[in-house]
């Protein structure tokens, strides 16, 4: 599996099927559901995971308002007509053969992404669901919950907060890693005080966009604050984590070096969860981010080691 210069896919855009596979049984291993669709909407297959989460009749399917969502209106159909990914999406499902009509839906976050042939055409799309209702606290808690920021497209504090916790209690019981990084842009309110408020949005809603394209199809990203973003990043040790991390931060760097308003940079802290509360956790990273703006910004600490 390759990555490309500003993406950290976890399977090849041109991978064949033998890739999408061994991509399927990692999934499985993480408990996310894979469906692959061909060119016509039909479904071609689904891992373990998916078939646990689907069940054996026909599953309806909800937004994040629990809206009924057209068949037109799903991930797969939108890329299908696109050829865009879409990342993080709360999508509720209710399969006839597990609950009643009637009952609540297995809620998750739904991610779908294109599969190209050698010719530069669409071959299949992929769609991942990460079951949320495993914990039955979390399902209450993200019923009513409104999942995404306006602005930046993002989950919201509060949601990524939850995942948070989700993603703890998983690496506890199973013994898996994940990364934890919080990031901020530089000297951001000395920018919304020179060039105005609608410029701060136009910088959190373009960064917002970028994180979201930029990392791998099951990594989170939740607006943190006014000015800072968190990433939980599954299944990674912190020292992978930071090759990523610090491309994206030079991608930044590097793509906002003439803008009108000035050069934008963003600064980071990243750690690793070992077994600690959430709280804990969350202190850990925004320590090592403000080591990282008192060095002079535009670079991540980890470990208070510099990057």
């Amino acid at each position: 599996m390759t990555d490309s210069p500003d993406h950290l896919p976890l399977v090849n855009l041109c991978a064949d099927d033998d890739e999408i596979g061994r991509y399927a049984e990692l999934l499985d291993s993480l408990s996310i559901g894979l469906l692959v669709f061909a060119t016509d909407g039909s479904l071609q297959r689904r891992n373990t995971q998916a078939a646990a989460l689907l069940g054996d009749t026909p599953a309806s399917w909800e937004d994040e308002n629990g809206q009924p969502l057209a068949a037109a209106d799903r991930l797969e159909m939108q890329v299908l007509q696109t050829g865009q990914a879409i990342r993080q999406r709360a999508i509720g499902i209710r399969s006839g053969g597990s609950r009643p009509a009637a009952g609540p839906p297995t809620w998750c976050t739904a991610s779908a992404f294109p599969v190209f042939a050698a010719d530069g055409s669409l071959r299949q799309v992929l769609l991942t669901l990460a079951d949320l209702s495993r914990h039955n606290w979390l399902a209450s808690e993200t019923r009513q919950l409104p999942t995404h920021d306006p602005l930046t497209g993002v989950f919201t504090e509060r949601y990524i907060s939850l995942l948070l916790d989700d993603e703890g209690r998983r690496a506890r019981r199973y013994g898996t890693p994940f990364a934890l990084a919080l990031i901020a842009i530089d000297q951001f309110q000395g920018l919304c005080a020179a060039h105005g408020a609608a410029v701060g949005e136009r910088i959190l809603s373009g960064l917002g966009r970028l994180l979201a394209k930029s990392l791998r199809e099951f990594d989170m990203v939740g607006r943190f604050g006014s000015d800072q973003f968190l990433l939980i990043l599954p299944n990674v040790r912190v020292n992978d984590a930071i090759i990523g991390l610090e491309r994206l931060r030079e991608l930044i760097d590097s793509s906002h070096a003439n803008d009108p308003q000035g050069p934008l940079t963003i600064s980071g802290g990243v750690s690793e969860f070992t077994g600690e509360e959430t709280a804990a956790l969350i202190e850990r990273v925004r320590s090592l981010l403000a080591a990282a703006r008192d060095s002079g910004c535009n670079r991540l600490c980890v470990n208070l080691d510099f990057f």
